[in-house]
This record gives structure tokens, sequence and C-alpha cells, in this order.
């Protein structure tokens, strides 16, 4: 054999070996899963278990190797990929060897019982959440010889080095006065009770201190600059908020346990103990979000407007008091998710009112509109939110009545408003489909027999008129076998059992979706298509019969159906 055919052969041999190397994209060692990127580089994938909940760790510590062999080939770690290790509960400490490089994106969020973490000197990229949720973790070293990252003055925290920005906290955490930002999601889901921001941070970032539950107290120091939206969502806890007066851009006056906006006199953050001082002009975005304690809030004059989500998941506020001064509600879902307030009162000067401000605010029955103003009313004592010019109704509550005259019924204004009865007058034209969603205790439903454009015949239903679109049904609801299609969030809920009549061509997006007394759908050959989500989330739904073979159905059409053990369907796009 010549050179050169010898040559050739080991290049062929060679190509062989790695293409069979590359092949093999995942192996296990040690109950690690590792993920091949190149001939000799590794990423850490996940453990090694069906069960990850069980995983069993020799003295509860996760050891992520710097290299690793296997068929003879020793491979370089270089990072831990993005969700590896999420919620393993038998990890209590993390052990990374140096020359691992990368923690990617929730690479161990929600380890319940995650303490300790040691970060070496190698790593040079952590990613968002990469600890979040990580409720018993109390301590976190980083290599001094790190050069990208410190955890200076055994602060218990994560801190990068180029811009003294505080990347990761947990429980322990001390803030050094040398830190100047404390990063987006920096400490979420962090149990800590207090958090006080030391001389020297200008910066708290974006959802910062995101669902810290267990958070109460807050010291803001004089040198705070910027307080980013959401910064501090989803505290529901918080009962003390003091800023050091010596802050030029925020301050507490008169011990209101808020945080306000000096220039601006826009309250940025209030809690459950906050007294809303005079001369304030705005409540800020997502101001009281998910305040769990506030019963009763009472906004002063000279309040304006009121931000997105202002009072959003409020579950404890029964009773609000708007000011005549107040002109805007800003965008969408002031008081969603309030599910305690039962009544509300909406002053004359006000100009601009969303139609999802009362989703999900079950005990809500008196919606009243000052007579005087001149946008909006709440005639007939009809307990609805109806703009004057159009006749739209905006938005309603359980104990509205949809009176003659009103021409349309807008988007998510009765989202979740526990209405148990619908009647649609002769003046209704446009009904959006998301306009009913979810009224799980509607039971009755019914149309005027004059109106032109929508029917009910007796059924529990609305159907449009021309085309027999199923507009809205209930669980009492007997379909037509007139109806055509079934429209998008036609169901506010449903029987045990519903046979769907032939004729019917399609059902629409989340049609039946969250329906959870639904057990079994029969769905006839006429149905040519089935949209997203159409049974999401229906999860009970056990059987699901097809007569034939559907032309289209969305791959999410059977979504979150739990109990569903066989695959209704054989064709999905």
């Amino acid at each position: 054999m010549n050179l050169l055919k010898i040559i050739s052969l080991a290049i062929l041999l060679s190509f062989c070996f790695i293409s069979e190397t590359m092949a093999d994209s995942t192996f296990v060692e040690s109950d690690v899963v590792y993920h091949v990127i190149n001939n000799n580089t590794v990423d850490v994938s996940s453990q090694n278990s069906t069960n990850r909940q069980n995983i069993s760790l020799r003295d509860s510590i996760l050891r992520i190797p710097a290299s690793v062999k296997h068929s003879g080939i020793t491979y370089k770690v270089k990072g831990i990929e993005a969700g590896a290790f999420a919620k393993i509960c038998s990890i209590k400490e993390v052990d990374i060897s140096d020359g691992v490089e990368e923690i990617s994106k929730a690479a161990f969020i929600a380890c319940a019982n995650l303490e300790a973490v040691r970060i070496p000197s190698s790593i040079k990229e952590i990613g968002e959440d990469a600890f979040a949720y990580c409720i018993s973790l109390r301590s976190i070293r980083v290599d001094k010889r790190n050069s990208i990252f410190d955890s200076r003055d055994d602060c218990n925290a994560i801190i990068r080095k180029e811009d003294n920005t505080l990347v990761c906290g947990c429980m322990t955490t001390r803030i050094p006065s040398s830190v100047r930002s404390i990063n987006s999601r920096a400490f979420v889901g962090c149990l800590i009770e207090k958090t006080s921001i030391p001389e020297g941070v200008e910066d708290i970032n974006e959802a910062a201190f995101y669902y810290c539950n267990n958070l109460k107290e807050i010291y803001l120091s004089s040198t705070v600059e910027f307080i980013h939206y959401n910064a501090f969502s989803y505290c529901s806890n918080i009962e003390t908020i003091t800023v050091n007066p010596k802050n030029k851009t925020f301050d507490s006056r008169n011990e209101c346990n808020a945080i306000i906006n000096t220039e601006d006199t826009l309250l940025v953050l209030g809690c459950s103990n906050t007294k809303i001082p005079s001369a304030i002009k705005e409540i800020g975005e997502g101001a009281f979000m998910n305040c769990k304690n506030l019963q009763e809030i009472i906004i002063p004059e000279g309040v304006v407007s009121i931000g997105s989500e202002a009072f959003y998941g409020c579950s404890a506020l029964k009773k609000v008091q708007l000011p005549t001064s107040l002109v805007c509600f800003d965008r969408h879902s002031h008081f969603s998710h309030c599910t305690s307030l039962d009544s509300i009162f909406i002053p004359q000067n006000v100009d601009s009112i969303p139609s999802d401000i009362f989703v999900d605010c079950h005990s809500l029955a008196k919606i009243v509109v000052d007579k005087r103003n001149q946008k909006y009313d709440s005639r007939q004592d009809c307990n609805c939110v109806i703009r004057t010019s159009d006749n739209v109704l905006v938005a309603g509550c359980k104990g509205s009545v949809i009176v003659d005259g009103i021409q349309s019924i807008d988007e998510y204004s009765f989202n979740e408003s526990s209405i148990t009865s619908i009647h649609i007058p002769a003046s209704v034209v446009r009904i959006d489909s998301t306009a009913f969603r979810d009224n799980e205790y509607c039971m009755a439903i019914s149309v005027d027999s004059n109106n032109p454009y929508y029917k009910s015949d007796g059924t529990n239903s609305i159907m449009e008129r021309g085309t027999n679109k199923l507009v809205l049904a209930c669980a009492t609801t007997q379909i037509s076998p007139e109806v055509s299609s079934i429209g998008a969030y036609a169901f506010t809920n449903s029987s045990g059992l519903v046979v769907i009549p032939s004729g019917v061509r399609s059902i629409g997006h989340a049609a039946f979706g969250e329906c959870e007394d639904l057990f079994t759908v029969i769905i006839p050959p006429s149905v040519e298509r089935i949209e997203r989500f159409a049974f999401g989330h229906c999860k009970q739904l056990t059987n699901v019969i097809m007569r034939g073979t559907p032309a289209f159905i969305h791959e999410s059409a059977f979504d979150g159906c739990d109990n569903l053990k066989d695959s209704p369907y054989s064709n999905t796009k």
C-alpha cells in the first residue's frame, strides 16, 4: 500500500470516529447527563432520572466537575445548561469545579432545599434566575480569584465587578455600600423579611425583589435615584416603608409608609399601612400590586391618574374611595383580582376607563357613575360603566343589567364577574368574544326576540343571526341543531357531557377553555377545524369521541387536559 493510500485511509477512519462521537450527542456519567458541544467539550444538561425529586446525592451535594471521561474520551465541562437542575429538592449544596465557565438561565431555579453555592474563579457568565426561588439559600461564595464576580465582605451575594451590580442575592445577603445597582430579578422568591438599601446604591431594577412574600420592611438610603417598574411586585406582606429624608429623588413624607417620587408627586410603591398624603397627583403602575392585607384605601383630592395594575390582586380590598379630581385610569387591570371589592363610585371627571378594570372582581355588585360625568354613565341603575357617546358597555359586574340602548359589549367587560344571568336587549349589535369569559356561575342566557343581530330561541345561548355561530353558552345550554360553528370563548362553563350537533364545522379558539366540569365531548364528522386551546385546561375531560377526522386540529387544542389518556386526534398542525 503506497503512502497516499495510507494517508487517505487514516483520514477516513478519523472522520468515521469523529462522526460516531458526534452522533452520541448526550451521555451519562455519575448520574449526570452531559450534552456534547464538540469533540472535546460538553455542557451539563440535567440529572439522569425520570423522577427528579427523588434523586439521591452523596451528602446532598451536587458536584459539577471541570472534566468528565466517557468511552475513553476526556471532555472539558464548559457550562450548566438552562433549567438543568430546576426544582430538584434533594440538592442542599452546589459545588462547581474550577474550569466551568457558564451557569445558564434558571439552572437551579426552585431548588427548595438548596442552602449553599460555591462559584469558582472560572465562571464568566451567570444567567437570569439561575438561583431564583431557592427559598433555603443562605450561603453564596465566589472564589476570590474570579475576575468577573465577587462576594465581597462576605455579603452572601454575587456581585459583578465591572459595574458593581448585585446579580444574585439570598435571604442572608447584606448589600455592601460599594454596590451601585441591584440587578433585575436579583432576589426573586427570596424569603427575606426586611431589606435595607444602603448608601451607595443608586438603581433598583425591574422585578429586583419580585415575589419576596415574606418581605415586611423596606428602607431606602439617600442615594437611590431609580426604582424600575415592578421592582417590588408580588411582595404581598409589606407593612413598613421608609425613605431617608436626605434622598433628593424619593420621600416617604409624613410617615406615609410609601415611596413617593418627590418631583413628580407620583406614588411609586405602597403597602397595607399606606396613608396616601395630600399633594399626590398620580398613583403609579403596580403601586399596590398584590397587597394582600390592604382592606380599604382613601385616595385624596388632587390625584388625577391611577396607573395600570395599581391595585391588581389586592384580594382583601373591600372599600375604595376615589377623589373628584380623578381624570384617568391609565391603560388596564387597575382593580383586577380584587375579589373582595363589593362596590365602587366613579367620579364626575373620569374620562378614561379600560374594559378590564374589574376582571375577576367576584364580589363586585354595585357600580355607580356620577350623573355629572360627561363621558360615562350607569343609566337606569344598571351597575355598568357605559361610554355615553357610542353606548358601549365598558365594564360590568355580577349585579349588572344590560339595559336597552346599549349597542356594544366591550372586551373583558364581564370577565370572571360571577354574573349569573345574561339578557341581551334588542339594541345590542356587537358582543366581543372575550366579554363574558370564565363566568362559571352563569346559568341563564337570553336574547330579546327583536334583536336583528343575535338570537337565543330558548336554548340558553346566544347565536349570530345569518351565520348561526354560537357566541355564548353555559352549562344549561342546549346547542341548537342550527349551529354552524362554535365561537371563541363561547362556553363560560359546561355540563359533564357535551354532544356537538351534526352540522357544526368548526370549534373556535378556547371555545370550551377551562370548562372544569366537562368530562365527555362527542364531536360529529361535520367538524373540520378545532382551533387553539379549544378544550384547553378542561382538567376533568376524560373522553373525546370523534365521529370523523377533522382536516385541522391545532396542536394545543387539548393542552392541559390532564385526565385525557388517549390522543383524540391523528392530524395536527
